[in-house]
């Protein structure tokens, strides 16, 4: 465990150490610097987190229930690898829900919520022209969820949430630059056809930008054949 691309942990006040490891975990399992298939124990995970085995524990329960972990008891926990149908069944969730949440969040979108996407495409823009991926994923993330905001189902986002571990993971390891440039694009015309109230193109738009890992999936796992589960 010691080779463990994960830092010890200098624990926030303002936030639980549960929450902090958690973050810490989840951050890793999306990029895949926990690959799939990989034994983690509550002990070596504690120790170099430096933290005690409590919240690690609290922490791999919440991640075993979104289903990143594996836990067995009297055995190693490993990191769930890839599941092709899980990925499948979390794209059909969530372009069922976000299609509903964006066309409620135009009937609802007030100026500040248009400023608030308009602000976060400027954010997204920067983590771009930086070339950071992981904070470009983390700004998809949480633009994903203004929208769900923005609708007034913020439920929709934890049920989204819940669905979608093994489809995190294909969308971390397919986010090229280049891929990244088209999210963007994607995301700004999909605020444009927002502001415009024109639910129809919006439709269209979130069914393309998020159906695309459906195009991508079968050339994902032929690269990254380990990382998937052989079923």
């Amino acid at each position: 465990m010691s080779d463990l691309p994960i830092q010890p942990l200098t624990l926030l006040p303002n936030q639980t150490a549960t929450d902090q490891v958690f973050d810490a975990l989840h951050a890793a399992l999306i990029s895949v610097q926990l690959a799939p298939g990989t034994k983690v124990s509550e002990a070596d995970i504690a120790k170099k987190l430096d933290v005690s085995r409590q919240p690690v524990r609290d922490a791999f329960f919440r991640l075993s229930k979104l289903g990143f972990l594996a836990i067995r008891p009297q055995r190693a926990t490993l990191v769930t690898k890839i599941s092709e149908q899980a990925v499948l069944d979390a794209v059909f969730v969530r372009i069922a829900l976000e299609v509903e949440c964006v066309r409620h969040a135009i009937d609802r979108l007030t100026d500040a919520d248009a400023g608030a996407l308009r602000k976060s495409l400027g954010q997204q823009h920067e983590a771009l022209n930086n070339k950071d991926k992981s904070v470009f994923h983390a700004l998809d993330e949480a633009f994903h969820e203004d929208i769900c905001r923005i609708a007034g189902h913020t439920h929709a986002w934890d049920l989204i949430l819940e669905q979608k571990a093994h489809m995190d993971r294909v969308r971390f390891l397919t986010l090229s630059e280049t891929r990244r440039q088209t999210v963007y694009r994607q995301h700004s015309h999909l605020v444009a056809s927002m502001i415009k109230r024109d639910a129809d193109a919006a439709e269209r738009q979130i069914r393309e930008h998020l159906g695309e890992i459906r195009q991508t999936l079968e050339q994902t796992r032929t690269e990254h054949a380990t990382y998937f589960d052989a079923s």
